[in-house]
Order: structure tokens, then C-alpha cells, then sequence
């Protein structure tokens, strides 16, 4: 009864409580007893554009974050996903920041295509994210063992304690670098990315509305600001300052000169290791960031697939391998129909969870051998190396059904076109592909949800 006092009052006095990740580095955490990260600094913008004033209740743990919004101990938590589970008892504003999710693993681990590739390995997941009910939804098969934080879950990894870790890919690299865990990298990546945005408790819906209008006043330039802030690992180098011995004993200039030389050179060998470390450090960032980008240069940012660049390069190798030794190969083409009701923004955002759920459909099903792409906006394209166009269209039948089965939204909104082709003779790749899009044409021609072979 005294938090629903103070949070009321909080509220009559234009004030909205809040409670955060307390460990969530760089996006949020709680550092001697204030609250820092991204997320603060988007609640200061507010507050400097707006009226609008925020009281920071603190929080041992994530889920104990959780539970406080859940129960009205604070009005709202600044950084979370819309699940189904939290839909029962949150309101969510516009989402404000995306973050990737990856997966990490020891070194020589080989790279993991989505959840499907983790197999019997055991997977670490902070307790209360998203990826627990997203697991037990679609990949109930994977082995899950939960951890407070991400931090705790990457050293169980460096440890042997567990194989693989889920974390968002700004915090792991914070995280890794913290932990001195420079054997662990990033060796694949895990549906859905995160759309992170404040989640309102129901009772107080009435502030959501000015929390949607503070977040679309917020100039690009000050986002950018912030996104460059919190992205930059910094090197700090902590050295002591040499003591100079003074004393000089009557008559023992010699011994005064021994004890000099014998300083100096341990303050320059000092130095010296200072700067050794500091090289090593870098390099060791410069590596990380290196792989982060090579990662993210080959996979859409919104689905998670690989992108168009990479599919053309694999299905060149495809295509070279058949001129060579004749193996059959098939292309499935797949197109996701826009929905042309409700606002622009509306449509945008609808269409996006869309394309998310067909790809998480699309890394389920497929075999591993398989590659999954986003081709363009509204297509996927899969390449099946060493398969007829029979077996090819065995499998595009089991997608359509597993889309039709786990479909969260109903057939009329949902519509999906499935064209295979197989490769034939000397023809290039964009004739192949061609090809394929006349069977996804008809397949729209025949209302959608059917799968069509090419000629």
C-alpha cells in the first residue's frame, strides 16, 4: 500500500517513477547508486524538452525490475521488448533503440546460423529477456541455463561453464572487455533483434502519450550523440608517479649514483609496460571491432539473414560448382505482401514484425547446409546446395506449412509467395533467379500460399 502511495503521489507531482536494468553496460546500469547509460541520457533530453520529470527507484536485478513495473513500485522500466507475457500488464512507447543480438562462444567455436544452429550446446540467457519466452515459443529444444546478467553469463562461457552466450552486441563487447575475456567472439547471431522501448505499467497509460511525443522530438543529431558516446571503449592507463630519493648520504656518492640508475630504469621499463599493455589492448578492441563489422557487413539488419551481397557471392560458388560437377541446386523464392491498411508508420512497423517472423520461420526450417537471405524488401531468397528441385519443393512445402501453423497474425494479413527454380545448363545467376521470381508471380496469381514450380 506505501508504493502505490509514493508512486501516486510521484504522479500528481508530474513525476514519473522509473526502474532500469541495473547491469546493462552501455545501454543502462546502476553505477554508486545513479543510474547512467543511453537510456539516462534519453531521459535527460526529455526532461530538457519537455515538462516532464522522472524519479529513479532503484533495483537489485533486472527481474526484480520486472517485478516492481509489474506490481506499480515504479510507474514504468526505460529499456524492454513487447512480449506477450509483459503485454498483460505493460503499455509500450515507441521503440527508440535497436540492438543486435548476437551469440558468443570460445574461440574456435564454429559460427552458428540462429538459434537452430546451436543445437546440444547449452545456451545462456539472462533471466526475464525476451530470448527465454522466445525460446520456449519456437526452439523449446535448446538447452537453456539462466544467469542474473550478461556479465555472469560470459564468464560462465570463458569458465566452461556453459558453451554459448545471447547478449546484445554493444554490451558483450563492454562485458568482454571488462572481463579481460579476450578468447571469447561473436560466432553467430539471434533472432529477433531487440526493438527496446519504455514499458508504462496499464494504470498509468496517460503518460505514454507524452512519452511518444518527447521521444518524436528528439532531433537525429542528439540520437547520434548519444549512440557515439556510449560506442567508444576507452583505454585507462594508471600509472604512479617515480619517487625521487633525495636523501644523499655524506660520503656515499657512489651508493647515491647506484640507487639513481637502479630507479630510472625501473621507471622507463615501467613505462614501457605501460605502453606495451596499452598496444595490446587496443589491438585486442581493434580485432573485436573488426569482427563485429565483417559479421554485421553479411547479415540484414532487421531480419537477421544474410544479405544480398553475401547471397550472390555463395550462389556464384553454387553455380561454379555445377558447371564443374553437375550437382543439382535450387533457389526458393520467397515474397512477404505488404498490408495496405492503418498509417504509414502502422504499416511500416507491421510489416517489419512480419518480415522477422518469416525469417525466424525461414532459420527453423531450412537445413544447415541451406543459406537464408533477404533479397530485397519484401523477398527471401533461399540457396539449396546438392538439392533436385523435387526435394526443393519438399521443403518450401514444409515452410509454407510452419508458416501457417506458428502464424501469430491470420492468413488474409499474412500472405507469402513461394516460387523454386532449379539451375539449369550455363545460365547465370539473375537468369536462375528470374526464373524462380516467374514462380513466385504465378504463386501470387494463384492468391498466395501456394508453392510454384518454375518451368
Amino acid at each position: 500500500m506505501a508504493v502505490w502511495s509514493i508512486t501516486i503521489q510521484a504522479q500528481e507531482k508530474d513525476i514519473i517513477t522509473y526502474c532500469i536494468d541495473p547491469d546493462w553496460m552501455p545501454y543502462e546500469a546502476l553505477r554508486n547508486g545513479a543510474h547512467i547509460g543511453m537510456s539516462a541520457d534519453y531521459l535527460a533530453l526529455i526532461t530538457e524538452l519537455t515538462d516532464i520529470r522522472f524519479e529513479f527507484i532503484q533495483t537489485e536485478s533486472w527481474q526484480q525490475s520486472v517485478d516492481f513495473v509489474k506490481h506499480g513500485a515504479c510507474m514504468m522500466v526505460t529499456l524492454i521488448n513487447s512480449t506477450p507475457t509483459n503485454k498483460q500488464f505493460l503499455t509500450f512507447s515507441y521503440p527508440y533503440l535497436e540492438a543486435p543480438n548476437v551469440l558468443i562462444a570460445q574461440e574456435g567455436t564454429p559460427v552458428i546460423q540462429g538459434y537452430s544452429g546451436v543445437g546440444n550446446r547449452v545456451l545462456g540467457i539472462v533471466e526475464g529477456y525476451r530470448h527465454a519466452e522466445y525460446l520456449a515459443r519456437y526452439y523449446p529444444s535448446v538447452q537453456v541455463e539462466y544467469v542474473s546478467s550478461e556479465k555472469e553469463g560470459l564468464q560462465k562461457v570463458a569458465d566452461g561453464s556453459i558453451d554459448v552466450m545471447v547478449g546484445a552486441l554493444l554490451s558483450v563487447n563492454v562485458n568482454i572487455n571488462a572481463l579481460g575475456a579476450h578468447s571469447l567472439k561473436v560466432v553467430g547471431y539471434a533472432e529477433p533483434f531487440d526493438s527496446l522501448r519504455f514499458g508504462v505499467n496499464k494504470n498509468f497509460t496517460t503518460t505514454l502519450e507524452r512519452l511518444n511525443a518527447a521521444l518524436n522530438a528528439i532531433p537525429e543529431s542528439r540520437k547520434v550523440e548519444i549512440y557515439k558516446r556510449w560506442n567508444t571503449t576507452l583505454v585507462h592507463n594508471e600509472s604512479s608517479s617515480m619517487t625521487v630519493l633525495a636523501t644523499i648520504a655524506v660520503g656515499g656518492l657512489s651508493l647515491f649514483l647506484m640507487i639513481w640508475y637502479r630507479n630510472t630504469k625501473h621507471k622507463w621499463l615501467s613505462q614501457l609496460n605501460n605502453k606495451t599493455a596499452e598496444v595490446e589492448s587496443l589491438q585486442s578492441i581493434l580485432l573485436e571491432k573488426d569482427r563485429t563489422l565483417e559479421f554485421l557487413s553479411n547479415h540484414d539488419t532487421v531480419t537477421g539473414l544474410y544479405n544480398r551481397t553475401h547471397m550472390m557471392h555463395k550462389a556464384q560458388e553454387e553455380i561454379s560448382r555445377f558447371q564443374r560437377f553437375h550437382s543439382a541446386t535450387s533457389l526458393i523464392a520467397v515474397e512477404v505482401v505488404k498490408n495496405s491498411r492503418g498509417s504509414h508508420s502502422q504499416r511500416s512497423n507491421e510489416f517489419e514484425n512480419k518480415l522477422k517472423f518469416v525469417a525466424g520461420i525461414c532459420l527453423a526450417t531450412v537445413r544447415e547446409v541451406d543459406i537464408a537471405a533477404r533479397w530485397s524488401e519484401e523477398q527471401f531468397i533461399i540457396l539449396c546446395p546438392q538439392t533436385t528441385i523435387s526435394e526443393a519443393k519438399a521443403l518450401a512445402d514444409r515452410l509454407m506449412n510452419e508458416l501457417r501453423n506458428q502464424s501469430s497474425v491470420d492468413e488474409e494479413r499474412l500472405q507469402i509467395a513461394v516460387g523454386v527454380a532449379s539451375l539449369h545448363g550455363n545460365e547465370t545467376f539473375i537468369e536462375w533467379y528470374d526464373r524462380a521470381a516467374k514462380a513466385l508471380y504465378h504463386s501470387r496469381r494463384k492468391g498466395f500460399n501456394v508453392v510454384c514450380l518454375a518451368d
